[in-house]
């Protein structure tokens, strides 16, 4: 939560704050050094020059992470763009996949089709051919095509891994 917080209050921070952040304070710095020589107002560049130090660092320290950032986003950006290119070219290839698949659908159907003519025209005597084969030829084959293999999906264990 406390990450989720940070990230979104120091993401909507404009990022040339950072640096005028770091400008200001060094400014601020210098002159708190130099009143420091004036015994009137000597006291207050005392109190004011830590402060000025520790926002300069701080200033300083989040425009690094501001140009990390700026990196990061710019690599997003570009990643984004590769994916918008890589799903236009798959929509492409999958819209050729379909008709490639409608058009050989059609051309099964057709084979089918006409291998089921022939088989119409020639029915008597593939039946004559079949009263020759043994009927226990044909059990055999009955139990040759059956599924009977398991439904469960199989399973690969790695022994002798390389180290």
């Amino acid at each position: 939560m406390y990450s989720l917080i940070v990230h979104y209050a120091l993401g909507n921070i404009p990022d040339w704050l950072w640096p005028a952040l770091a400008g200001g304070a060094a400014v601020i710095y210098f002159f708190s050094g130099v009143i420091t020589h004036i015994p009137q107002v000597a006291i207050y560049g005392k109190l004011v020059k830590p402060v000025a130090f520790i926002a300069m660092m701080v200033g300083i320290f989040f425009y690094g992470g501001a140009g990390v950032v700026a990196v990061y986003k710019a690599d997003l950006i570009e990643a984004q763009h590769k994916a918008d290119i890589a799903a236009t070219e798959a929509k492409a290839a999958n819209d050729a996949l379909a008709v490639s698949i409608a058009n050989n659908k059609h051309l099964i159907e057709g084979r089918a089709y006409g291998v089921k003519q022939i088989i119409i025209k020639d029915k008597d005597k593939i039946n004559a051919d079949c009263a020759k084969i043994n009927h226990d030829a044909w059990e055999d084959y009955n139990r040759a095509v059956k599924n009977t293999g398991s439904k469960q999906t199989p399973s690969v264990t790695v022994t002798g891994a390389p180290k």
